[in-house]
């Protein structure tokens, strides 16, 4: 891959942090108006539950969408359509808007996940398999970067210009990265010239394309559980926030995040470190950043010093900045119309373990505190990363790395 074809894709992930950072405003942006609109913890909960879930849809149906359908041309309809539900939404008389909300979760759930599959299911074909993880590492650092921003400025946006302004200027993100998709030169992967013996029925073709990969099974199955654990720390900083902080709870919650966004920005640079450019070593790599990330969130739930907190959470966002560049860049070493397939299982995975996480932490809470929630959350996920790693190594290790499988399969 030329040098030009590299900027071409950073002009690329600039487009797709500024809508990852639509993302984030939104979902600070949505949630205040969903809970002052209905002034119910259980209507919010249920808004993130549908998108979610719709989420969990789109990892359905996400490989055979890949493998049939122009993947520019998808991604440049759910940023667009994403636009007009939130102009729409943005457009109508307060009142009316709480009738609206079951439609903008099911367009944010299904879009945004089916626009994230396709991306990272064409890296190798847009960067060339030699240069996926600097590719991945800078996806991560946009996301990081979109994250930060985006947090820190949803709540001071909805205070300062009002819900309306907000999603205008949410819905303007998602127009830019549209724009960039349709102009950037950049050539996104053909469809499958075997869309109906690789990609047939949608769960069916999954399941079996894992089936011939268990590498890649344990690690849909990893995310899963990781999902799962990182739920209660989703649902459990507020909570923890208000019990230690009670006088500025809001300041921990904005430490908290900060913290965790600013271990996410590094993640490009120890990744980049750690493999020196033999992406072979990202199975294993993802499974000790998995343990890793959450035995840091255990710790940030502690009574430890504020500083030593923070110190905590910039080594979970680091390690969850890994985990994503380690296993996005194994996966992406499969051949299509596999690729997006297994994409589309990860994003299930992610959607389901959440989901289900968020109901049990929820449920938890008002049992126990977040220490022992978050603790016996992640502790779980911490216990099946090291049974896992422990497994392979008593087998011999990883010996067949990424590079190995594609030469195999391809």
């Amino acid at each position: 891959m030329t040098t030009t074809d590299m900027r071409r894709f950073q002009v690329l992930i600039a487009g797709n942090a500024t809508s990852s950072f639509g993302s984030f405003l939104n979902m600070v942006a949505l949630h205040l108006f969903v809970y002052e609109a209905t002034g119910s913890a259980f209507a919010t909960g249920v808004f993130l539950v549908v998108r979610m879930a719709c989420g969990f849809v789109a990892g359905v149906f996400g490989g055979v969408v890949a493998a049939r359908l122009p993947r520019r041309a998808v991604m440049i309809t759910c940023d667009l359509v994403q636009a007009l539900v939130l102009l729409v939404f943005a457009m109508l008389p307060a009142d009316s808007r709480v009738h609206m909300l079951p439609v903008v979760a099911v367009s944010i759930g299904l879009l945004t996940t089916t626009g994230g599959i396709m991306l990272r299911s064409s890296v190798p074909d847009l960067v060339g398999p030699e240069n996926r993880l600097r590719a991945n590492g800078l996806l991560v650092t946009g996301r990081a970067i979109s994250m930060a921003v985006g947090f820190a400025c949803g709540a001071l946006l909805v205070s300062a210009v009002g819900y309306q302004v907000a999603f205008l200027i949410d819905a303007a993100t998602f127009v830019v990265s549209a724009a960039v998709l349709l102009t950037s030169p950049l050539r996104f992967p053909a469809r499958s010239g075997e869309p109906g013996k690789r990609s047939g029925i949608p769960g069916r073709a999954a399941v079996t394309a894992l089936a011939a990969a268990p590498a890649v099974l344990a690690i849909v199955l990893i995310r899963v559980v990781d999902a799962f654990g990182s739920a209660s720390h989703q649902v459990g900083v507020p909570v923890h926030a208000t019990q230690t902080h009670p006088d500025d709870p809001a300041a921990f919650v904005g430490w908290f995040w900060a913290a965790w966004a600013v271990g996410l920005f590094l993640a490009h640079q120890v990744a980049s470190r750690v493999y020196r450019g033999d992406p072979r070593r990202g199975e294993w790599g993802f499974v000790v950043g998995t343990a890793v990330m959450s035995a840091a969130f255990i710790a940030a739930f502690t009574d430890s010093a504020f500083p030593l907190v923070l110190l905590v959470l910039l080594l979970a966002g680091l390690a969850d900045g890994f985990t994503e560049i380690s296993y996005t860049t194994r996966v992406q070493a499969e051949p299509e119309p596999s690729r997006g397939q297994f994409f589309g299982m990860v994003a299930m995975a992610e959607n389901a373990g959440f989901g289900i996480g968020v109901l049990v932490a929820g449920g938890l809470l008002d049992l126990w505190r977040p220490l022992t929630v978050v603790g016996l959350m992640h502790g779980f996920v911490v216990v099946v990363a090291l049974v896992y790693l422990l497994t392979r190594l008593a087998r011999g290790g990883w010996r067949a790395g990424a590079e190995t499988v594609t030469a195999e399969r391809g």
